[in-house]
């Protein structure tokens, strides 16, 4: 199998409707949301697809680095124009989701993938991918939403730091991945998780919640950077995309991905 990202294949097998109809290819870029960012206005359009076969300086949550080996992986970004900027952590969930439902329909007869909170990828319990999604205002309006995603596809080794904790699509499956096929379904996944979160189906929430790891269960939680002594029940996220955490007392509190981290070990 050619490492190089074919284009011609991958036009061929896309079958959405309007996600990733424009589109931009780079043998190398420093990283695909930057790229999407800095793009003039009346350049972006609904759905454009930034896709590099080799991201250098690809990030992640945290200001945390997303190494990936050329021509082995799938590095994009996928620019929204929606009509208002709330919820839209909601849409960077209904993506993770997609992945995580092709992966459960694809790689194994039995679900193995799920999100880890706020925007991680796992299958079979180590890392497979990841979001990072950004915004663009001009004044106090949105002028696009652009979500980077970092999917392990082909590689076989990672860096000492993160080969305890990082996995690949074909190392599950013991078995080389068609990198064009595999973003073509996954595109037509994302597309309709798209048109879900726009009509505002609460469906969507609901498959959301039960594909989050720790969801109905009591974990620790990490509160602007503390640790609470007593531990919360994961409900879920609300339409707002919040997290709601039932306490000791059984009061329900909501958090922003941003204050919180999860403590699911």
């Amino acid at each position: 199998m050619s490492s190089q990202f074919n284009l011609t294949a991958f036009r061929r097998q896309l079958g959405t409707q309007w996600l990733a109809h424009s589109m931009l290819f780079f043998e190398e870029l420093e990283s695909t949301n930057t790229y999407l960012k800095k793009l003039p206005a009346d350049e972006i359009e609904q759905g454009l697809l930034c896709l590099t076969d080799h991201q250098t300086e690809g990030r992640g949550q945290y200001e945390r680095k997303w190494e990936s080996k050329r021509g082995k992986n799938l590095t994009f970004s996928l620019a929204f124009k929606p009509s208002s900027n709330e919820r839209l952590h909601v849409l960077t969930l209904a993506c993770a989701l997609a992945i995580v439902e092709y992966l459960n329909d694809s790689v194994s007869d039995e679900p193995c993938a799920c999100i880890k909170w706020p925007n991680d990828v796992m299958l079979n319990d180590r890392k497979v991918g990841g979001l990072l999604t950004e915004t663009v205002f001009s004044g106090n309006v949105l002028d696009r939403l652009v979500i980077g995603i970092g999917l392990n596809v082909n590689q076989q080794k990672f860096p000492a730091d993160v080969s305890k904790v990082a996995t690949s699509i074909s190392l599950e499956t013991k078995k080389p991945v068609d990198r064009e096929k595999l973003l073509s379904e996954i595109l037509q996944r994302i597309e309709h998780k798209y048109q879900l979160w726009d009509r505002h189906k609460n469906d969507l929430i609901k498959v959301i919640n039960r594909n989050i790891i720790g969801y109905g269960q009591w974990i620790g939680l990490i509160i602007d950077e503390e640790l609470q002594e007593d531990p919360f029940k994961l409900l879920g996220i609300n339409e707002h995309g919040e997290l709601l955490m039932l306490n000791q007392d059984g009061g329900i509190e909501s958090f922003s991905y941003e204050q919180i981290r999860l403590v699911t070990d």
